[in-house]
């Protein structure tokens, strides 16, 4: 892996084509522990002051007494060189300090050798945080205030760099978290999103979740505490996938309505609340039809109630038809609600 350099440039405008370098603070650190290897901040003097935007210099505190000890931009690339050669660029909108590194080096006439192309902003790494209304800005102050980074002095290039290593070294664990999630594939991928859901869930409800609550676990009892949680989080996968309407094949209905005390005006009943399911696109799933094919009702009673509910468990949906609700009914309604599947009530005069 390439090392890292965090670097943070001030200067005095916005403009690379324009405006120059007053001041550049480079990191190089470990790309695996960000711990600091080489560490370089340099003023550099100005050749075209009168092109200067004013607010930049106040805010960069500049003044000629407090440049005198700065360097050329020649001499401060030069510097830079060996200290940039064979990383890669970080920061927070490092963009902009690799559009006015360029900009030097283009200048010059010289680049570090072998410098990676790509960049790692950490200002995008809490991109994460505004997107869920965690934060109303990814500017550094606002990030570092969010992750309790101590600042030190606001456009003071070094100060800028270490803070936007400190973010990266809080947030680049939460993006291996992410990376190991594209790992998983399938139903996994699907179970680790329900859990996160779920923790999301319990913060909003209890707030920021702790691990030293006062309770006492022993670990194997905590482990099969969350090997039950994985599996219940499949189960609300499995559950979650009955529900969804795939593009390959049509939603089924299962009709939820009276049959053994009028069998007759029943089945007349079903038959047309099958025809209007099927013209609006669904699939009616109604053993009112299906079962007295083969069945007896009075004699096969609990044999047909069981095949019924095999056919609910297949099914995406049920609709209940009518105001009377049968002992067979409930205990219908009550195996779609203990299985997910959504229950919807029907008007006795509506198909």
């Amino acid at each position: 892996m390439r090392p890292l350099v965090f670097v943070d440039c001030e200067t005095t405008g916005l403009d690379p084509a324009r405006h120059e370098l007053l001041e550049v603070a480079v990191l190089r650190v470990h790309p695996q522990t960000l711990v600091v290897e080489t560490e370089v901040a340099l003023k550099v003097r100005p050749e075209r002051i009168e092109d200067a935007d004013p607010e930049a210099l106040r805010t960069n505190g500049y003044s000629e007494a407090a440049w005198t000890d700065a360097v050329s931009l020649d001499e401060a690339m030069a510097q830079l060189a060996p200290v940039l050669g064979g990383a890669m660029l970080a920061g927070h909108n490092v963009a902009f300090d690799r559009g006015f590194l360029d900009a030097a080096w283009k200048r010059v006439g010289h680049r570090p050798e072998d410098l990676d192309h790509h960049l790692l902003d950490t200002a995008t790494l809490a991109w994460p945080l505004l997107s869920s209304g965690t934060l109303d800005s990814v500017s550094l102050t606002p990030v570092c205030k969010h992750l309790g980074i101590e600042r030190g002095e606001e456009h003071w290039a070094l100060d800028d760099a270490r803070a936007s290593l400190e973010v990266a070294r809080r947030l680049l664990p939460t993006m291996e978290d992410h990376a190991q999630l594209s790992a998983f594939a399938g139903d996994e991928r699907a179970i680790f999103r329900t859990l996160l859901r779920r923790i999301d869930a319990g913060r909003g409800q209890y707030g920021p979740w702790k691990a030293d609550d006062g309770r006492q676990y022993l670990r194997e009892a905590l482990a099969e505490v969350l090997d039950a949680l994985h599996y219940c989080a499949a189960e609300l996968v499995r559950l979650d996938k009955r529900r969804q309407v795939p593009g390959l094949r049509t939603r089924r209905v299962y009709v939820c309505h009276p049959y053994r005390n009028a069998p007759a005006e029943n089945v007349e009943r079903v038959t047309e609340i099958c025809k209007a399911l099927s013209a609006s696109g669904h699939l009616p799933v109604a053993p009112q039809l299906y079962l007295p094919q083969f069945m007896d009702e009075a004699t096969e009673r609990e044999q047909a109630l069981a095949m019924c509910l095999e056919l609910l468990d297949a099914s995406d949906e049920m609709r209940v038809y009518g105001q009377s609700i049968t002992a067979g009914m409930r205990v219908e309604i009550e195996r779609a609600e203990a299985r997910g599947i959504p229950v919807r009530f029907v008007d006795a005069e509506t198909v």
